[in-house]
């Protein structure tokens, strides 16, 4: 969550007026509202202030950007953009301007903005630490962190207390990791009510970011096993994968990771592939394939691939919703081939006032149809669907450590029989010394998966991964 605070140097640059009128007396009397930490009460003053028909156009412009300052602290980020916006039109001279534009920049960034955010403030960030944080909390949520060294050189870091100082020093240790060369470690864990245990770990190393022109590129390779034991048997996967991240004229993204993979004798080809075409911060539209065993005991056995082909777009019909509607192919090599899609329409996280949480809300719904369904090798019934209602938590523990948790309870239905389903998920990202990542995840659910499910059934999992940049 982003802390709302701006710097007061930003409100008291429009003070050039010297004669008092009951404007510039609200002004000020907002002001002072803001240093004794009374957003509400600044907010009133402010807006009293602006409803005042004796003011000039600097006037205006402080008024204005009072009333953004204290919408942000109070967390009214779509109210603090239109108070920007305000104060952005009113701006008599360069300072106002820039200010207006930084103020606006953090609301945006905070309402996931951050194309507009970054374009705001490139072309007068450099050598100036404020706008420049806000340029690269806009670029880390676009991938564009190659984009900012000439900023950060440029800047000398403010001293690494309070809000700017400590948001600017966490910003810039994630432009470091972004440029490095990274080695990844992970772990995971699934045990289900078939008593079907899965365990599975994986290493990766990623190359620095490259940029030739309008492509952004950068090459790795991964390893990984898997074991899958149920109470007769137990079978091992191993795989090795390329990979390769690439950014094309800044909308276009691709990750590739093909690769082969062999359990006994038995060798295949899997792998990922995904392309990602985002020209706005409100739409997107993406493709992607995939291969990969069923993960299974007696699909590999039967030595059970599928291959996973989809569609999908990201829309946002107002700043606090996403919906996002996918269709999916898959074809298994048994002959079997599912047709279906998934929907969900996401409410960003609301900050609560005064506390260090927010919360936001999430329907997803699931639904395919089987050409070959219910052959026993794995979960396969002719027509599944799923609905599920759920809330999202999110908790800053410092700035440095996230707490994220969401439970959600609805509907599934195979081949017509009805039955309630649940899942609850924990996780915790935060960093480790020497610029180190760690997400911890623990989980269970209720609904089917694509390969496991039916009356009764639940499945727990842990899931661990550790980077470092190198």
């Amino acid at each position: 969550m982003m802390k709302r605070q701006l710097p007061l140097l930003l409100l008291l640059i429009s003070t050039a007026h010297a004669q008092t009128s009951p404007m510039a007396d609200g002004i000020h009397q907002g002001r002072a509202a803001l240093v004794a930490g009374q957003p509400e009460q600044a907010r009133a003053l402010f807006t009293a202030a602006l409803a005042q028909p004796d003011g000039n156009r600097a006037d205006t412009a402080a008024a204005a950007l009072g009333l953004g300052q204290s919408s942000l602290w109070l967390g009214r980020y779509a109210a603090a953009a239109t108070a920007f916006r305000m104060a952005r039109a009113q701006a008599d001279d360069a300072g106002t301007q820039q200010a207006a534009d930084t103020g606006l920049a953090q609301a945006l960034n905070a309402q996931d903005y951050p194309r507009q955010a970054y374009a705001l403030v490139a072309p007068f960030a450099e050598g100036q630490p404020r706008p420049t944080l806000e340029l690269l909390r806009a670029a880390q949520s676009l991938g564009w962190q190659d984009k900012t060294p000439a900023y950060l050189q440029a800047v000398t870091p403010p001293p690494a207390t309070g809000y700017v100082g400590t948001q600017y020093q966490l910003l810039q240790d994630d432009v470091r990791y972004a440029l490095s060369p990274q080695l990844q470690g992970s772990f995971d864990y699934s045990h289900d009510s078939d008593n079907l245990d899965t365990y599975q770990v994986g290493a990766s190393f990623l190359s620095a970011p490259r940029d030739n022109g309008n492509l952004m590129q950068r090459w790795g390779v991964a390893a990984g096993s898997a074991w899958v034991d149920d109470p007769s048997s137990g079978r091992q996967l191993d795989d090795v994968a390329l990979l390769a991240q690439l950014r094309i004229a800044d909308s276009q993204y691709i990750d590739l990771a093909p690769g082969i993979g062999r359990s006994g004798s038995w060798q295949y080809l899997q792998g990922a592939a995904r392309w990602t075409l985002q020209t706005s911060d409100s739409f997107s539209l993406s493709a992607a394939a995939e291969r990969a065993p069923i993960l299974t005991d007696t699909a590999i056995q039967q030595r059970l691939i599928d291959d996973t082909y989809s569609i999908g777009v990201s829309l946002r019909p107002a700043a606090p919703w996403y919906v996002l509607p996918t269709y999916y192919r898959q074809t298994f090599s048994d002959g079997n081939h599912r047709d279906g899609g998934t929907l969900r329409v996401l409410l960003s996280p609301f900050e609560i006032p005064d506390t260090a949480a927010a919360i936001g809300a999430e329907l997803s719904t699931r639904v395919y149809h089987s050409s070959q369904p219910s052959r026993g090798t794995y979960f396969n019934p002719a027509h599944y669907s799923s609905t599920a209602l759920g809330l999202v938590g999110v908790y800053s523990l410092d700035p440095r450590w996230k707490l994220r948790a969401t439970a959600d309870a609805g509907r599934q239905n195979i081949d017509g029989a009805g039955a309630g389903v649940y899942s609850v998920n924990v996780s915790l990202e935060g960093r480790l010394p020497d610029n180190g990542r760690l997400k911890f995840q623990i989980g269970r659910s209720s609904a089917a998966s694509d390969s496991n499910g039916g009356t009764g059934y639940w499945n727990n999992s842990l899931m661990l991964s550790i980077s470092y940049p190198l």
